[in-house]
């Protein structure tokens, strides 16, 4: 499991992360600043909760299921567009980190259950950004074979997942 206590390591987790995760969040959102602020506050986030967040399946797919989580949530603000007194900024907030972590574990669970290469595959696309051809590259196999692979994950995922958010439809529709 990984620390992030250290504040070196998270400066270069940052270093080696930001401008991966503020692509990820741009494809969907279109807009720097907010991008720039989503990206801000998970890293915040992340630092506040260094000493009690678990990493389990690597710091990059933590990260960028982290943006797609962030995404999700400011995409279901806007069309709810609703607006919140302090008070009710933090709990919403309190209950957005535990929805996140939540919502990693249920994700992690799900891709637990698929079979192994189905699970590499779903792992090194929608968890750490590897586009279709490069995983193909990098498994040795053909991007056909990549995208029938991620259509039959992605549809276990979704009935395994349904239950969970709604919004989860943005991370695993299909490309």
């Amino acid at each position: 499991m990984l620390s992030l206590s250290n504040p070196v390591f998270f400066e270069e987790v940052f270093k080696d992360y930001w401008e991966l995760m503020y692509q990820s969040a741009f494809r969907k959102i279109r807009d720097q600043a907010i991008v720039e602020d989503l990206i801000q506050e998970i890293f915040v986030d992340l630092w506040n909760r260094r000493d009690s967040v678990q990493i389990r399946s690597g710091i990059k797919a933590y990260l960028l299921t982290a943006v797609k989580y962030q995404v999700m949530r400011h995409i279901d603000e806007q069309t709810k567009s609703r607006r919140l007194d302090t008070d009710d900024q933090q709990a919403y907030y309190e209950e957005d980190i535990f929805a996140f972590e939540e919502l990693y574990s249920q994700i992690e669970v799900a891709v637990d259950a698929l079979p192994p290469r189905a699970a590499l595959i779903f792992r090194l696309n929608r968890l750490e950004g590897y586009t279709v051809d490069e995983v193909a590259e990098k498994l040795k196999i053909s991007p056909q074979t990549v995208h029938n692979q991620l259509s039959k994950s992605l549809k276990l995922m979704r009935g395994e997942l349904k239950h969970v958010a709604p919004m989860l439809a943005v991370f695993l529709q299909s490309n």
